[in-house]
């Protein structure tokens, strides 16, 4: 008689647990050490070599055998166990995506916490017009097939509609502008319908005297929600942001029930990275923090080998910078793979520095390492490094308690 996992089922094992990834349901299972030694010696002996299943002190393994056979995890064979229908898992290799275009660093708001740190007054960018251009077809030929204009804010640099245009003619999917909306008019309005753009913006509060205190500009709320209604009138595609920081701590109510009453769905608000601007302990939320990592964790046969070779979030992304540096993600500011001022977009893509970026994966990050939920839990390296004292790109998620050693979730006993 001998137990096996289905083929669907995947044994991954932590330093101190275990777990199974059901690639059929897309669910993760916590099992404890002892489980993942039985599994593993029942993958390869019969099961009256493990045990003596008539004796009652085992009943407890075999009961533990026949809930995962309840969950169709696994199965008893009496007899040769016969072959499974041997179901290929997808292969990954990663490809251009998703670009952002940094088009310029000058913005009309001076927001507390911004990332790239732009300001109404910043040197011009280097990189030309036909650059951009080149860029943008560059990057379809390598496969992108979306690609956002952001900035500082894009509306400022005086020909972002060539460059919506160019977009358009060599057929992206998804073209879409971060705007703080300020600048949006009417005639915007009728290009972004015109043209298939979608609007991205990000609302800081439900009112003026908050919203205004974070961009540093007076006026900016009342401007930004006017081009909003305008935006959602016409039924251009649009999705809100919100950073939480210790000046609007308070509004993150207000910020969903706003959403609501534009009938958008709400979505968590993200809090302030610690980049640029925004590495300022003062600028931090008091009460307010995202939910940690937690169980129950879920996956899908395309993301489990993903993770095991690749970045969930990174491969595939680049950021082109104003002043042409090459980054894997806006937030990753010191990971330079390049500059496009003197290197091709294709020779940056091969080279050694972005595919290290994209090939982080939990297997190289300190802790997660040696964790067994590490090919199911999501990861922001930019972040985790923004958080570390010593900026180290490695470094463990600070907004995970588990402890992969010890098997328990420090901050909550009944997890």
């Amino acid at each position: 008689m001998q137990y096996l996992l289905k083929n669907d089922c995947i044994l991954v094992e932590g330093r101190a647990r275990g777990a199974l990834y059901d690639l059929n349901s897309g669910r993760v299972y916590s099992i404890n050490q002892g489980a993942v030694k039985l599994l593993q010696a029942c993958q390869q002996t019969a099961l009256e070599d493990i045990m003596d299943p008539t004796l009652a002190a085992n009943k407890p393994y075999l009961l533990f055998l026949d809930t995962l056979t309840a969950k169709g995890l696994g199965a008893t064979y009496h007899g040769p166990a016969p072959q499974q229908p041997h179901k290929p898992l997808p292969v990954y290799q990663p490809k251009l995506e998703f670009v952002w275009l940094e088009l310029t660093a000058n913005c009309n708001n001076r927001c507390l916490h911004c990332y790239s740190e732009s300001s109404p007054h910043t040197s011009v960018s280097p990189v030309t017009h036909n650059r951009w251009l080149e860029l943008i077809r560059e990057a379809r030929e390598q496969g992108a097939d979306s690609i956002q204009l952001i900035g500082g804010e894009p509306l400022l640099y005086p020909r972002w509609r060539e460059l919506v245009v160019k977009a358009q003619q060599e057929n992206y999917e998804l073209i879409e502008i971060f705007t703080n909306a300020t600048l949006v008019d009417d005639s915007c309005i009728d290009f972004f319908k015109q043209h298939n753009v979608s609007i991205a913006t990000t609302i800081y509060a439900d009112n003026a005297l908050t919203h205004d205190k974070v961009t540093l500009h007076r006026g900016s709320f009342n401007k930004t929600m006017s081009a909003i209604k305008k935006i959602l009138a016409k039924d251009i595609p649009l999705r809100i942001a919100s950073i939480i920081m210790k000046a609007n701590e308070h509004e993150v109510d207000n910020i969903a029930k706003l959403y609501t009453r534009l009938g958008l769905e709400p979505s968590p608000p993200d809090v302030i990275r610690p980049t640029g601007r925004g590495d300022d302990e003062a600028l931090l939320p008091q009460n307010y923090s995202k939910p940690s990592i937690k169980p129950p964790f879920f996956t899908d046969p395309e993301s489990f080998i993903k993770a095991q070779n690749f970045h969930s979030c990174l491969a595939g992304r680049l950021a082109i910078t104003s002043a042409g540096d090459v980054i894997p993600c806006i937030f990753a500011r010191d990971q330079i793979c390049g500059n496009i001022l003197h290197t091709s977009l294709s020779s940056i893509l091969n080279s050694q520095s972005l595919t290290s970026c994209w090939c982080t994966t939990k297997d190289c990050v300190t802790k997660c390492k040696d964790c067994e939920y590490r090919y199911a839990c999501a990861d922001c390296r930019p972040l985790a490094q923004s958080q570390d004292p010593h900026k180290n790109w490695q470094a463990t998620p600070i907004d995970c308690s588990y402890n992969p050693y010890t098997g328990k979730w420090e901050d909550d006993n009944n997890v």
